[in-house]
């Protein structure tokens, strides 16, 4: 050694290493001493008083060093002789190119080439060659590399391209280029880098794991890379677990944000960056993470995803970014953590996938500030390669295509640990793009713990779960869903009157407490949707009726690519109101709710939960639905979403989320001979029979809203006025709907004045009882 560095020019060494079988080690000065012999260099071991002889001889090699280094330069990366350690000797040379290219060893090799003389010169001194040079051995070592020559160079790109690890002052490079045998194995230098470079799968950066097993192993007593890795921190470093080397021998080049659970009962669970690696899937990103020059990494770890991403990618630097990450990785632990706490108890432990499953992969994609989307490579014309690319996300096999979609998940039919993420427009790190994070891991999730279990509802799909649903809204960049039906399960947000959702999701600490906020939050809306209905019918103008409000009707379904249930299963269909139903059929709030009447502001058609398109409708938290369009079979997409959320703040998440949302009474209702699985039946089983369609059990919550709202309500401030009674809100929604009316009239629109009040009476309720923490009708 020389000071910390393994080498092995003999006239350079001030130390020597000597580990035990123990995983011990000492370390000791040694002092250059005359052997002699000229051949022989020997040392004395301060401390010791002993001399040491190293297993090399000093000698002239530098005309066969020269010899050699001309065969070995003569070999290019993508060149006839490289091609022959390739599988497929059939295909076409331009396939073969593209077999090369995806080593991503273009660098290492071109480092290598550059240092070639150096690197003969330390593999002839560590060849059992040095002990015999006569003519012959000399030959038969020249046509040894003549004859491997383009494998020869491809396994020292290799071993230069991924083992260049630190641990703490030590770098494993020149042990495993050239001094293998400190691991206690009699090792033959270059054959090994023959075998190493002369197989395709040994060489791809995707199978770092399978390639030390395969090649490596053998020449360590290591059974495979992360027993390698590990036998080397405990001899090398004073890191106490993997762990804390990982981040340690990474500093500098990935920053790691590592998030335990903060539920008492997970606290301890696995979560660490190196833990979330170590596994079948994700284990060949380590040696790449450990080899990053250029890029400047990140990963963002916990008990459920592991993030990877890079400033490279906003133009910044980590030192820039390191605060935006920490946010990043605190909101994502805030919304695990609060789903740990929600989820019923039976499957709530499947969200620590670090120690059942294997951590959910988040991908920031490659769409760079200034650049657009970089291709396979890296490359991009006029500009320096992509590092984070070249380095890391190339050769771990983890590039994707622009699909032009925002983001999506990879997921499969049945529970798999390959699901994962994928950012494609959408900023990874920004407010929305947090929310599109909790978009896309409730389809990762939804079917094994988000729903109980249970899987999705039949003739659902997965955007009736995720946008406007189970997806936390973003205040800024959102696609409509900020102020649509939702749950804040990740972000801090101050509870100052101008919030649309529960501010601080740490404080619904149980299943209950969050029940009882969503019993909160859905009576307030409700309350709203009551007084607007109450006083637009009032006006008796079948004209406004007509404006003010659209008909949900059933479509009854049909089989198309994306749909293959039949009547009675249905879709939502929303058209305009006729002039008999407006004149006859509206008089009352009771006649809203039985004939299935919404507010006519966002939504005309058919809507249908099971497809891509309409399903990821967002419904407002200011439209009124009154009516449930109670199906016999499957729903359409708005009264899915819509009913779910009434559900849970009627029933609690448990009996009524996932009664009415999951398949939870899918096989009930099969054994009872019905071949759909219909709200009515829904609503029949959860309400013990009490109600025998929504439309009942809606008249009976809005009459039970309406009772207690006239007994008092939380006193509140709107424009300076004290709003502590239903007739002083009554008087409020008077004066917006005559508003409307009048504008209407003279040819507005309808309704501003009205939305805007249901607006800012919601957020001020939300705040006087601290998110619905206090009761809404206190004397209720």
């Amino acid at each position: 050694m020389k000071g910390q560095d393994f080498v092995t020019d003999l006239s350079v060494a001030d130390h020597i290493m000597v580990h035990y079988a123990d995983k011990t080690k000492d370390v000791f000065a040694i002092t250059s001493q005359n052997s002699g012999l000229t051949a022989i260099k020997e040392y004395k071991i301060a401390d010791l008083d002993v001399l040491y002889t190293p297993d090399m001889l000093v000698k002239d090699r530098s005309a066969l060093a020269k010899d050699l280094t001309s065969i070995l330069k003569t070999v290019d990366l993508q060149s006839e002789g490289v091609y022959q350690v390739l599988d497929d000797q059939t295909t076409s040379l331009d396939k073969k190119v593209e077999a090369v290219k995806n080593w991503y060893l273009e660098e290492s090799f071109a480092e290598v080439k550059a240092q070639l003389g150096t690197l003969v010169d330390k593999l002839l001194t560590n060849l059992d060659y040095q002990w015999n040079d006569s003519p012959a051995s000399t030959a038969a070592l020249k046509q040894k590399v003549q004859d491997h020559q383009s494998a020869i160079m491809l396994g020292l790109a290799y071993l230069n391209r991924y083992y260049g690890i630190r641990f703490a002052d030590y770098n494993l490079k020149e042990l495993m280029l050239f001094k293998p045998d400190f691991y206690g194995q009699n090792v033959d230098v270059l054959d090994r880098l023959i075998e190493l470079g002369s197989r395709e799968s040994n060489l791809k950066g995707d199978q770092t794991h399978e390639t030390f097993a395969r090649v490596l192993a053998k020449d360590t007593k290591s059974e495979d890379l992360h027993a390698f890795l590990d036998y080397n921190r405990q001899l090398l470093t004073t890191d106490k677990d993997m762990n804390d080397w990982f981040v340690n021998a990474t500093k500098g080049h990935v920053y790691i944000a590592e998030r335990a659970s903060k539920n008492q009962e997970i606290a301890n669970r696995k979560h660490r960056a190196y833990d979330n690696l170590n596994n079948w899937l994700h284990r060949n990103m380590i040696l790449p993470l450990l080899n990053v020059k250029k890029a400047q990494m990140f990963l963002i770890s916990n008990y459920n995803t592991i993030t990877f991403g890079s400033a490279d990618k906003s133009g910044k630097t980590i030192d820039q970014m390191k605060a935006d990450i920490d946010l990043v990785a605190d909101r994502q632990l805030t919304y695990l953590d609060f789903w740990y706490r929600l989820a019923a108890d039976d499957v709530k432990d499947r969200m620590v996938k670090s120690d059942f499953n294997v951590a959910t992969p988040v991908w920031e994609g490659y769409r760079v500030d200034g650049r657009g989307w970089i291709e396979r490579y890296g490359h991009t014309s006029g500009m320096a390669d992509y590092a984070p690319i070249r380095e890391v996300f190339g050769p771990a096999g983890r590039y994707y295509k622009d699909n032009k979609l925002g983001a999506y998940a990879s997921i499969y039919p049945k529970i798999n640990a390959r699901d994962a993420v994928h950012f494609v427009e959408i900023d990874m790190m920004s407010e929305y793009g947090l929310s599109v994070y909790t978009h896309e891991t409730t389809h990762v999730n939804d079917r094994i713990v988000y729903l109980g279990g249970y899987k999705h509802r039949e003739g659902t799909y997965v955007e009736a779960y995720a946008q406007g649903m189970l997806q936390s809204p973003a205040e800024e960049g959102h696609q409509g869903e900020y102020g649509a039906l939702g749950l804040n399960m990740a972000y801090m947000r101050p509870n100052d009157g101008d919030q649309w959702y529960n501010p601080d999701p740490t404080k619904l600490q149980t299943r209950q407490q969050i029940d009882h906020y969503m019993k909160g939050y859905n009576e307030a809306l409700m309350l709203l949707d009551y007084l607007e209905g109450e006083r637009v019918l009032a006006k008796n103008d079948l004209a406004l009726k007509k404006a003010w409000f659209s008909k949900m009707t059933k479509q009854m379904r049909y089989q198309d690519q994306d749909n293959k249930l039949l009547a009675p299963n249905q879709w939502d269909y929303v058209r305009p109101l006729t002039d008999e139903e407006a004149k006859t059929q509206l008089n009352s709030v009771d006649d809203l709710i039985k004939h299935n009447i919404i507010t006519n502001r966002h939504y005309q058609g058919t809507y249908r939960p099971e497809e891509l398109k309409t399903a990821y409708v967002n419904v407002k938290m200011v439209d009124a639905i009154y009516g449930g369009n109670t199906s016999q079979g499957a729903p359409g997409a708005i009264s899915f979403k819509h009913n779910a959320f009434r559900m849970w703040g009627y029933y609690g998440y448990e009996n009524g989320f996932l009664g009415y949302a999951s398949n939870k009474y899918k096989d009930e209702a099969l054994s009872e001979g019905r071949d759909t699985l219909g709200d009515d039946f829904i609503i029949q089983k959860v309400s013990k029979g009490k109600f025998q369609n929504l439309e009942e059990w809606k008249k009976a919550w809005f009459d039970a809203i309406i009772t207690k709202a006239k007994r008092g309500i939380h006193s509140f401030e709107i424009d300076g006025q004290q709003i502590d009674s239903y007739e002083k809100l009554q008087d409020l929604f008077d004066q917006a709907v005559e508003t409307d009316y009048r504008n209407f009239k003279y040819g507005g629109s309808v309704a501003n004045y009205t939305v805007a009040l249901k607006k800012k009476v919601f957020q001020k309720l939300l705040q006087v009882t601290d998110a619905f923490s206090s009761e809404l009708f206190p004397k209720g």
